[in-house]
């Protein structure tokens, strides 16, 4: 708004209307010069300012006057006025400074002893009046935009001060508006901004207003205490006191001054913190960015908070929940460590592993087995590089849970971005310890840590994949069973395909006349979406995004290889006379980074099974596996019934199940019910698969 110039009046917010605090300046408690001086030499130091109290005599008005203090001899006051205060008026005179900490205000009675311009000097009396005292500090507000709407009335303007219970607010009616519009006696919509970023959007009332119909004042009080951030889950995620106590560290979006709070119960999504009734500055609603968690002293985790309730939680104490509205990769490993290792010391988030202990669980449990290690021992060194850096150096693109104890893991699963948006499971495996079941246990952890991290923006996952074989039982139950319980391949999806390896020294056979393969394009998306779709219904196409740009994201092979990683994906089109035959999507990666190489794979979708043979798909394939610098690479072929009827040899078959994330809290659910059954149910089922009737 622009400041008044020297013809106009000071502006209705500068009038002083407040005079009945001078009727209790008699009941009022005392406070000594020596206090003054402490607080005025205070607010010089932190460069703050003081209000002035000017009567005006040609009128009989009283206004109040924004200065700040200058070095001040003994027993006397020096203020200069601050830039933005309109003219002093001839003829006024200056009973009464006021000094507010945004709690209380002192009344200093002054006695004028020079007067500039731009200032005054003035004689401070032994003793001031400590006048009423707030509920809650007010905080003058900085760089915070307003909207607030009503009906389709619309005002902008600028929020003048904060607290948790009410805010003051100065806003012009938008072009051709008025105020008269304004049904105070209505709630309105306020919107609260720095710049692009919304810090706080809500429903309020208005208590208190100044001004006239073309600018205004408004005092508004918000009316929800909680908000509804995300959807209810059936079972509540487990709230923690971790030790030693994590901390919350922001600048506070209203008023820009730090603040710190102890944090009293923390989880994978959110914390909670209390305040004094007197010293508080959260308010439901309202957005934090660059909000730092700190644990320990060390251990920074920067993230967006949002505050979705407040309850009165003793006689002079208040408890805020926050939300976490986002989250980098890397803290949120940090927040999950801290989580899962609070609540069992043998449990670990993506902490560095021992390497030796890491092969030898591998190699023990099974998840090595011969004819695995036989087709990686020739690449043993690069494999074993590659996963010193995921489990030793901090990046962003894998994390691992393992159970362990006395330095021997017990129980393991990683997740790591596979592709553009979407994050992969895999190597969960577990042995007992103590006879203690370890892969339930396992599993329960990783669907916490999905719990936060499908909710982050910053980790862009739209997707989580796990392949398995339809024989292992666990991932079926557990996996499968909420695919087949959904029943919504747009939800969840089960692709099967056939698994067999491929030469990549294959001779390189000529396609027939009138075959073409060429890098996939838009003209060939409808066939091939028309064809998934009557097929399976499912998410893979969405999780390959084909032709979709990500203006707004850095590639992942960028991402990979600014670690030291490789990751990227290729995909072809296999035409006949430029009818679209089969899709084939060439997968590479670091060696190992999955131990059964689906990453380091040609996945083949045939989309007219009918009319592609396969001596014309080898010979596509011959001149794509050349690529590799294996002897032999997976070959994955959906549908998996092509396979079969081309009479190919298949190894065996793996299950694709992708989960839309908008589904999160569907099967963080079904999950939270199912990890609750006995051991003996379990075990039960386990049998009836095994077992034949």
């Amino acid at each position: 708004l622009p400041h008044p110039t020297e013809s106009q009046p000071p502006p209705p917010s500068q009038l002083f209307h407040h005079q009945d605090i001078f009727q209790a300046i008699a009941t009022a408690p005392l406070i000594e010069q020596k206090g003054m001086v402490n607080t005025l030499h205070y607010i010089h130091f932190t460069n703050g300012t003081v209000m002035v109290h000017a009567s005006e005599p040609r009128y009989g008005e009283d206004f109040i006057l924004k200065a700040h203090i200058e070095a001040c001899p003994p027993g006397q006051i020096v203020c200069r006025f601050s830039e933005d205060s309109p003219p002093f008026p001839e003829g006024a005179t200056i009973p009464h400074v006021i000094v507010s900490d945004g709690l209380s205000l002192i009344l200093i009675p002054v006695r004028l002893t020079a007067l500039q311009e731009n200032g005054f000097t003035a004689a401070l009396p032994e003793k001031g009046h400590l006048l009423g005292k707030r509920r809650t500090k007010r905080h003058a507000a900085r760089e915070v935009t307003v909207g607030l709407t009503q009906n389709g009335f619309l005002a902008r303007g600028e929020l003048v001060d904060f607290n948790p219970h009410a805010f003051r607010v100065r806003l012009t009616p938008d072009s051709g508006g008025s105020f008269i519009w304004l049904n105070t006696q209505s709630p309105c919509t306020i919107y609260l901004q720095n710049g692009q970023k919304t810090l706080f959007s809500g429903t309020c009332r208005c208590i208190r207003q100044t001004g006239s119909l073309f600018e205004r004042e408004l005092v508004l009080e918000p009316i929800e205490q909680d908000i509804q951030r995300f959807q209810k889950k059936t079972m509540r995620t487990p709230r923690l006191q971790v030790t030693p106590t994590p901390s919350a560290h922001f600048e506070h979006p209203f008023f820009k001054r730090p603040v710190q709070r102890d944090i009293c119960d923390l989880t994978f999504t959110g914390f909670s913190v209390e305040e004094k009734s007197t010293e508080e500055v959260l308010m439901p609603g309202m957005i934090i960015p660059n909000l730092e968690i700190r644990y320990a002293g060390v251990l920074k985790m920067t993230c967006e908070a949002q505050v979705v309730y407040r309850r009165v939680h003793g006689r002079e104490t208040i408890r805020y929940g926050l939300a976490i509205l986002d989250m980098d990769f890397r803290a949120y490993r940090h927040l999950s460590h801290i989580m899962v290792h609070a609540g069992d010391p043998h449990a670990r988030f993506a902490s560095m592993v021992e390497m030796d202990s890491l092969w030898e669980f591998l190699f023990d449990t099974g998840f090595i087995y011969p004819k695995k290690y036989h087709l990686l021992q020739s690449s043993r060194d690069e494999f074993k590089e590659t996963y010193r850096k995921l489990y030793q150096e901090d990046q962003e693109i894998e994390a691992h849970f393992t159970y362990e104890k006395n330095g021997r893991i017990y129980g393991h699963v990683s997740i790591f971005r596979a592709y553009q948006r979407a994050w992969m499971v895999h190597h969960l495996a577990a042995r007992p310890l103590d006879g203690k079941r370890t892969g339930l246990y396992v599993l329960k952890n990783v669907l916490r840590f999905f719990d936060g991290l499908y909710r982050y923006p910053s980790i862009r996952m739209d997707h989580m994949m796990f392949y398995f074989r339809p024989e292992n039982h666990f991932p079926n139950l557990f996996f499968g069973g909420f695919a087949r319980a959904m029943a919504n391949p747009r939800a969840c999806s089960l692709d099967l395909f056939a698994y067999l390896w491929h030469p990549t020294a294959a001779p390189h056979s000529p396609l027939p006349q009138g075959w073409e393969l060429t890098p996939f394009s838009a003209r060939w998306l409808p066939e091939l979406e028309r064809f998934y779709r009557h097929a399976s219904g499912g998410l893979y196409l969405d999780v390959l995004r084909l032709c979709q740009a990500d203006e707004d994201t850095e590639p992942l092979e960028k991402v990979y290889r600014s670690h030291g990683f490789l990751r990227q994906w290729r995909v072809y089109a296999l035409t006949h006379q430029q009818a679209l035959k089969a899709v084939c999507i060439v997968n590479h990666s670091s060696a190992g980074l999955n131990l059964s190489e689906l990453l380091n794979s040609v996945q083949v979708i045939v989309t007219d099974p009918a009319t592609l043979s396969w001596p014309v798909l080898s010979a596509a394939l011959s001149r794509l596996t050349p690529e590799f610098d294996a002897s032999s690479i997976p070959l994955l072929i959906y549908p998996s019934t092509y396979a079969a009827a081309q009479g190919l040899a298949v190894e065996k078959h793996y299950l694709l199940w992708i989960l839309d994330t908008q589904y999160g809290k569907d099967y963080l659910d079904y999950m939270e019910k199912k990890t609750k059954l006995t051991l003996r149910f379990l075990l039960r089922h386990l049998l009836r698969k095994i077992i034949p009737r």
